[in-house]
């Protein structure tokens, strides 16, 4: 894992790559919605970073640094207890530190250009997401969320993890089930959703679809727009849930801006 923090006048972002012993890559991006140094950009990056790693379910890791993190400023305490914590998910992990030179993995994510240079014929998913709070803070948010609510996929992603069907599935739910998860593709516990050009969409609960309609919609990704050029804007974004479109009709209905 390479990672990366930048904190400038123009604001603050994070960048990590994760690289599989198979040459794989998986490279993400976020921006963050509050001010910081870039003492503490570093550590959201390592830790967004980390979290990926366990979302892919990474048993062993390597997290190569060119500078090592800071633990003297009292405000740094808590990202480094929040990081040893998530540690303790892994079976092994490791610092190794390398040049800044050697650090373009993650380097290379700052211009979209660069980045396909550095990957040059391998092809690749991008997340990018707005960080509203730091993330020990947002962690402990996700905790609160029901543990027995399923998302939409649940058959769908439980199909393809296990094989398993819905107790006291019918002959034709079977079918119907194991023709809809040829649809998508697992990644560790990523569920993906395969478009009709075959690139990959990430498929996303209700709590998170609302955060991505209002996002996008609010204008990080352009001004207000109609409800089909939402639903374009938020597929193209790399997301994807079964009500977009009407999800995206009751927002832009609700909205007093449009």
């Amino acid at each position: 894992m390479w990672f990366d923090g930048a904190s400038n006048l123009l604001g603050n972002g994070i960048r990590v790559v994760l690289a599989s012993p198979k040459d794989q890559c998986f490279p993400f991006t976020a921006k963050l919605r509050f001010n910081c140094p870039n003492n503490i950009a570093e550590y959201e990056a390592c830790t967004m970073g980390l979290m990926m790693a366990l979302e892919h379910q990474v048993k062993k890791l390597n997290v190569f640094e060119d500078s090592a993190l800071e633990t003297g400023d009292v405000k740094l305490i808590p990202y480094h207890d929040h990081i040893k914590e998530i540690i303790k998910s892994f079976n092994a992990v490791t610092f190794p530190h390398i040049p800044h030179e050697e650090n373009q993995m993650a380097d290379a994510l700052a211009t979209l250009s660069a980045m396909v240079q550095v990957n040059k014929g391998q092809e690749m998913t991008i997340h990018v997401w707005q960080q509203p709070r730091v993330a020990y803070c947002q962690h402990s948010s996700h905790e609160t969320i029901e543990a027995n609510s399923k998302p939409w996929y649940f058959d769908i992603k439980r199909y393809l993890e296990k094989g398993e069907y819905l107790e006291g599935a019918s002959k034709n739910s079977k079918k119907t089930l194991r023709r809809l998860a040829s649809g998508f593709l697992l990644s560790g516990t990523v569920l993906y959703k395969r478009n009709t050009d075959m690139t990959l969409l990430r498929c996303v609960d209700h709590q998170e679809a609302e955060r991505i309609i209002e996002e996008v919609h609010e204008g990080t990704f352009g001004t207000h727009a109609n409800r089909h050029a939402l639903a374009r804007k938020i597929l193209r974004a790399g997301y994807y849930w079964t009500k977009l479109e009407s999800d995206c009709y009751q927002h832009v209905k609700k909205c007093v801006k449009f």
